[in-house]
């Protein structure tokens, strides 16, 4: 369980335009860290699935357990969405999202080699046993600042567009630079920083692969500006003033890095194969889409209470559409379970996914939950636009809307708890930081579609394709 009191660790976190003193009487970070511990509480709860007996005979979260099966993954699933659950799908980078590499990672260190001063595949492995026996929530950082899209790394000439080494010693590096979009970082016990596999020749001194404390010195975590409505209940913003994801803005300012701690340094090849050839991607890439598959349930759900609660729900055309979403689901679904049951035994023993069907659901999904968020706006429409403040149902006003608001199929409440959960979802920042999380968080879209026509098996379409054009 991460505990409050451990946000007090000296971390340097800037929100809101000011340095915070005391992260945990945060409330923005006490309300979100009570979803992330969910992760620590289902273990206690339901200890016949959400935990295992490792090799040395100690319990640990099945995340951390390597598959060797289909029956292996499928329990993973389930453990990831029992997670999932509590915050509707909505926190994607909860402590299960590492951690359900960690095991593939552990098995997947030799290639990293080793280096002048350090061996990066023994580093590896120690960080793994770490990770599993501390349950650590570590949050990733891979993405590099975008100051300049239109170069290479190395000859962009202002901005932070990555991290570099710019002091070795053989104790360790000292890093100076920047990442984007770390997710949960404030929250999160440790840091593990690598690159998306796209360096060049060229890109040597940013090819780096380490782990840090987030209290580490010369680190500043800087948040994005919250979505939450200070001064307003959960009834009038139910997802909003709930949690926040906090990504953050990570400025590194001569942090220094022991040398046991790095996995990767200047090396543009092993960084371009730390995350595929770890098995990180696999494995983590399996805990988001089940992720995912209780979010489009969720807004699927919802689309479909407010048709029936608007008393729309008859008309064959609203069918129609909330059929496509149902539809949806079920096509998403039966897509993880392809992953599951056609994945294969890797030479190190490990069961993984079959991506194609993980990287169909990756390019698929995005496109669906926004269909379902579309949906909701249509069938909700002027009706969510019009929600007095919930303070006005204490009021004087409250026998009045109760007169005027509610219906033989909702009272005037529920309703606007209800049309107030249709708008956080889909209009406010909040919902809009959703969608835009689902399109971009697993990487350029695009090329997520390019690359799954590039590698998709069609070896007996072809034959029969041939067949006949032979005759």
């Amino acid at each position: 369980m991460i505990e409050l009191a451990s946000l007090d660790d000296g971390r340097t976190i800037y929100l809101n335009g000011e340095r915070v003193q005391q992260p945990s009487t945060v409330q923005l970070f006490r309300d979100t860290l009570t979803y992330v511990n969910g992760y620590y509480r289902l273990q206690e709860e339901r200890p016949e699935t959400h935990l295992f007996t490792d090799a040395a005979g100690k319990q640990a979260d099945t995340v951390f357990k390597t598959p060797r099966s289909a029956a292996d993954l499928a329990a993973k699933r389930q453990v990831y969405q029992d997670i999932a659950e509590l915050s509707y799908g909505m926190l994607g980078r909860t402590p299960d999202f590492i951690n359900a590499g960690i095991p593939a990672f552990a098995a997947h260190t030799d290639f990293l080699g080793q280096g002048q001063y350090t061996d990066f595949a023994a580093n590896a492995k120690a960080y793994c046993q770490h990770i599993q026996q501390d349950d650590v929530f570590v949050s990733h950082a891979l993405q590099n600042p975008q100051i300049d899209r239109a170069q290479e790394l190395h000859d962009v000439k202002r901005g932070a567009t990555g991290v570099q080494a710019t002091k070795v010693t053989a104790q360790g590096i000292y890093v100076s630079g920047a990442k984007m979009v770390n997710t949960l970082a404030p929250l999160s016990d440790e840091l593990l920083i690598f690159n998306t596999p796209t360096l060049s020749p060229g890109d040597e001194a940013y090819a780096l692969a380490f782990s840090l404390r987030n209290n580490a010195d010369g680190l500043k975590i800087i948040c994005r500006k919250p979505f939450n409505r200070p001064g307003y209940s959960r009834d009038d913003y139910p997802l909003s003033n709930a949690f926040d994801e906090i990504d953050a803005y990570i400025v590194f300012d001569q942090v220094f890095v022991p040398w046991e701690q790095v996995y990767v340094f200047q090396d543009v090849v092993q960084s371009n194969k730390f995350f595929m050839d770890s098995g990180l991607f696999d494995h983590t890439s399996h805990q988001d889409q089940a992720r995912g598959v209780i979010k489009l349930e969720f807004v699927t759900t919802l689309a479909i209470e407010i048709a029936e609660r608007l008393g729309v729900d008859h008309f064959l055309n609203v069918q129609e559409s909330l059929g496509d979403l149902t539809a949806n689901l079920e096509l998403i679904r039966g897509a993880l379970l392809n992953a599951e049951v056609s994945g294969e035994l890797d030479d190190a023993g490990v069961f993984g996914p079959n991506m194609q069907a993980i990287l169909a659901i990756r390019a698929q999904l995005p496109k669906m939950y926004e269909k379902a968020i579309k949906t909701i706006q249509l069938l909700g429409a002027g009706s969510m636009m019009s929600v007095p403040d919930f303070r006005d149902f204490d009021g004087e006003l409250g026998t009045t809307l109760e007169a005027t608001m509610g219906s033989h199929l909702m009272d005037a409440t529920f309703r606007a708890k209800l049309l107030n959960l249709g708008w956080d979802v889909t209009g406010e920042a909040f919902g809009q930081r959703q969608l835009m999380y689902e399109y971009y968080h697993g990487g350029d879209p695009i090329r997520i579609r390019a690359n799954h026509y590039q590698n998709e098996a069609l070896d007996k379409g072809r034959d029969m394709l041939y067949r006949i054009l032979s005759e």
